[in-house]
């Protein structure tokens, strides 16, 4: 396949470090911290302390088993403390880490990590080979951008044959993502799909400077161009608002500082990070300490009951560990997706190369809330973005927001041909959401956060929010006509959850009203009336199933098209109470 050879043959010649800044000595590394960032180091090490078991044969446990690429990462933190025997532990837990690469060039997972010690290699009616199944090439990624690290911090330490052992694996994994191409072998590598994207621009970039692989560092180059052409359609990540993977591309865009200056990510990643933010900044709302919605993809919702990457950027700004303001969930050991903890020590690390370019109007956002106008508390918001080839770039999603008081609200309208979202995955996609302030107090003392989700069954979908509504409609195809230019889906299904001490009945909204603790709604919209009329059926459920390991009250609207004068829609109404 010609996508396997972009890269020529390897140069066994090893360079010096990249860095243009001087290496602190590991005695004092953490004094270069700022004190909220070694805040961050401190408070996810002792996290990540607890799921190790000790030893220089051992790997940090994820929650489930011992983990290839959690283990890298927290390699990257024991080496910036440098206490006791954290080296040799971090050098046994690297060499674990290499031995567990796949390297026959012959398989299109070449250059990828096993998932842990036990995971088997691909082959078909054992361990069929499928991507982010069997294999996931987006982990050589992961590992490969801790490796940067370890080799412009922290390579001193090291011995120089776990470094040349290193270094051969960051150009194995380079190699392999070369053979990735969105729209081959099931790949989704667009520059679309910005995390992956962009620590693929980072590992090619370094790791072609490195090896003096001239091939490799010309695709580094193209593959910065491509993300950026993406980004600049609308200043901002395709992969748009999501508290874990925007965390992700942020991390990676930080790599900057590391990569040679003549390349072209140098030239804009700091511009990047700046206008992320911006936008990250009218979507957060610090009185209910979470990232409003709508999201393109998330794992939760309020990002005091999940860890979200984001979170441990925006604690790494603003502080708020010690009071548990901060938008991280208490306790952490053990909390929802608690595995990508062991990015922690790494972030506060590359922090120097990132936050200098968070400005103080968006470190204000993150504190108290804004307004856009006399007439509102809080703001409103509208921005755009598109993935081709999910999206047709004549029809960009259309995102609007209310951010304010103990109040979330969000949706985007977006129009592809299939369902799911960008990342084809209606778990992940969240179109539509409210968010807010339920009065009741939970762990640490903190405001719990109540929301409502869309959980979408069309590709079409038309959501709009406002400071006292969210508006959600299936409307005809008009980006991709043919079968979806009618609509297919027949239900529309809203998730509660968050709703402490009240059980809800059968006949709740029934009557198109209710109270839930802080919040008063209504409902309506063509889709409600159909029903009423008895030309459909409501389902109102709890527990039959969960999101992202979070059960909830399902409420679906079940219609016939045929049934309906209008086009299928649902309308909230809300008022805080």
């Amino acid at each position: 396949m010609a996508s396997w050879a972009i890269f020529g043959a390897r140069l066994l010649l090893w360079i010096p470090l990249l860095s243009s800044l001087p290496c602190i000595a590991n005695a004092s590394y953490l004094d270069s911290l700022s004190p909220l960032q070694r805040e961050v180091f401190d408070y996810g090490m002792s996290a990540l302390d607890v799921n190790f078991a000790g030893g220089p044969d051992s790997l940090l446990f994820d929650g489930i088993s011992d983990s290839i690429r959690y283990s890298a990462w927290y390699a990257v933190g024991l080496l910036a403390r440098n206490e006791g025997d954290d080296v040799d532990v971090a050098s046994g837990m690297l060499k674990k880490v290499v031995a567990n690469q796949f390297t026959n060039p012959s398989k299109v997972w070449y250059g990828t990590f096993r998932d842990t010690l036990e995971t088997p290699d691909p082959q078909e009616g054992v361990f069929n080979p499928t991507i982010y199944g069997s294999y996931d090439p987006n982990r050589a990624l992961f590992v490969g951008t801790a490796m940067i690290i370890i080799m412009e911090e922290f390579q001193d330490l090291l011995e120089p044959d776990l470094v040349d052992l290193m270094k051969e694996s960051m150009y194995i994994a380079a190699v392999g993502d070369g053979y990735r191409n969105g729209g081959i072998n099931n790949d989704n590598l667009y520059p679309v799909y910005s995390n992956p994207w962009f620590m693929r621009v980072m590992a090619a970039t370094y790791v072609g400077n490195m090896m003096q692989d001239d091939n490799m560092t010309h695709w580094g180059n193209v593959w910065a161009e491509q993300g950026i052409a993406e980004f600049d359609r609308y200043d901002k990540l395709n992969e748009f608002n999501s508290a874990t993977y925007a965390g992700v591309t942020l991390y990676a865009l930080s790599l900057w500082g590391y990569m040679p200056k003549n390349s072209t990510i140098v030239t804009r990643a700091a511009d990047m990070i700046k206008k992320t933010w911006e936008h990250i900044g009218m979507f957060y709302n610090p009185t209910l300490h979470t990232l409003g919605g709508p999201w393109d993809r998330a794992y939760g919702y309020d990002m005091r009951s999940y860890l979200g990457i984001l979170g441990i950027q925006i604690a790494g700004l603003i502080g708020g560990i010690k009071d548990k303001s901060a938008p991280l969930p208490v306790p952490l050991v053990g909390s929802n997706h608690f595995a990508d903890a062991a990015i922690m020590p790494m972030l506060p690390i590359t922090s120097k190369f990132h936050d200098p370019y968070v400005s103080s109007s968006v470190l204000s956002s993150l504190k108290s809330l804004s307004s856009s106008s006399s007439s509102i508390e809080g703001h409103t918001y509208f921005t755009q973005a598109v993935s081709p080839p999910y999206d047709s770039l004549s029809f960009p999603r259309n995102y609007t927001s209310y951010t304010g008081p103990g109040l979330s609200v969000g949706g985007v309208q977006v129009d592809e041909a299939k369902v799911g979202g960008p990342s084809l995955n209606p778990s992940q996609f969240q179109p539509a959401q409210v968010l807010w302030a339920t009065g009741n107090i939970g762990g640490g003392g903190r405001e719990e956060v109540g929301w409502i989700l869309h959980y979408p069954s069309s590709s079409v979908i038309n959501a709009s929010a406002s400071p006292t509504s969210l508006t959600v409609s299936y409307p005809p195809s008009q980006a991709f006509p043919g079968p979806n230019a009618t609509v297919i889906s027949n239900s529309m299904s809203f998730l509660f959850s968050g709703i402490k001490g009240v059980s809800l009945g059968n006949d709740f909204l029934m009557n198109g009203t209710a109270e839930l603790p802080g919040l008063k709604l209504t409902v309506g919209g063509s889709v409600v009336n159909a029903v009423n009329e008895g030309k459909g059926n409501r389902t109102f459920v709890y527990g039959e199933e969960d999101l992202n390991n979070f059960l909830f009250y399902n409420l679906t609207w079940f219609f016939e098209r045929s049934e309906l004068e209008e086009i299928p829609e649902v309308r909230f109404e809300f008022e805080k109470l």
